[in-house]
């Protein structure tokens, strides 16, 4: 059984501009999950990694929204590109429903999901 699922990212606002300086904002995104893995890093001095670590990553086929309604409820047609993505950036199971050639999103959570990225020194 396949799931569908939002997941926030950071996208540059001048990502089509290079000579600009990267200005991220948080961008909330849908998609279905394909894949999770579980990748094992040995100490590397080299990467700056002091310990080994753990690392759990999503393989997600995202949504390509075409619209949203009048209650701000996006609608796709067709899955886009597959990421893999931070687990911690997925957010919540999200619903979906049929309306005419397309799908309606029914992401019920509002505003008790919130992603809060930290900035490494």
């Amino acid at each position: 059984m396949l799931y569908y699922y939002q997941y926030d990212l950071l996208v540059d606002k001048h990502a089509r501009r290079r000579c600009h300086t990267p200005n991220f904002e948080i961008k909330t995104h849908y998609g279905q999950l394909q894949n999770i893995f579980v990748v094992q890093l040995p100490r590397a001095t080299e990467l700056d990694i002091d310990q080994p670590a753990t690392l759990i990553l999503a393989g997600i086929k995202s949504c390509v929204l075409t619209a949203k309604n009048s209650l701000g409820m996006p609608y796709y047609m067709d899955l886009g590109c597959y990421e893999v993505v931070d687990m911690t950036t997925v957010q919540c199971l999200i619903g979906r429903v049929p309306v005419g050639n397309k799908w309606g999103i029914i992401d019920r959570s509002g505003k008790l999901v919130q992603t809060y990225f930290v900035v490494d020194e």
